[in-house]
């Protein structure tokens, strides 16, 4: 008997954006914002020195999760981003195939404590802002980011 799993793809990642995020509008008015994003894993040596490994990935995100991506975030804005994989292709102007893997962005929430948003299923066009949650006074929560 063949039984078929089901599949999971499902990303949940935080970082900072390497870039100001590059938006446009297609010719039917659907918005459009992609971004770099920058997530370290932070790791100690046998030495006892720390050190930082980079994992760049690239985000993209439509309608009005795209529009407020465009006008809430820039270089440096700390983010966590919840979507799933997709895999794209094109060619290059050369002839030659291209191809990556991106996430597309279902959610982005913004962590830092100033001009904290959340945004919703990108094909909701994202929900209004939540209540802020900040963490609690004396907390060293911050402290313990590695970027």
């Amino acid at each position: 008997m063949n039984i078929r799993m089901p599949t999971i793809n499902k990303v949940l990642i935080s970082g900072n954006l390497t870039a100001d995020p590059r938006t446009r509008i297609l010719e039917n008015g659907t918005h459009f914002a992609s971004f770099s994003l920058a997530s370290n894993k932070r790791y100690r040596t046998n030495d006892g020195e720390w050190h930082d490994k980079p994992c760049f990935v690239e985000v993209v995100t439509w309608r009005q999760l795209a529009e407020r991506i465009g006008s809430k975030l820039h270089k440096g804005s700390p983010v966590m981003v919840e979507g799933e994989l997709q895999f794209s292709q094109w060619n290059a102007q050369d002839g030659s195939k291209r191809s990556r893997v991106e996430i597309l962005a279902r959610s982005v929430q913004m962590l830092e404590k100033t001009g904290e948003f959340n945004s919703g299923p990108s094909q909701s066009g994202g929900s209004e802002e939540p209540p802020r949650t900040e963490a609690p006074q004396g907390s060293d929560f911050a402290d313990d980011i590695p970027f």
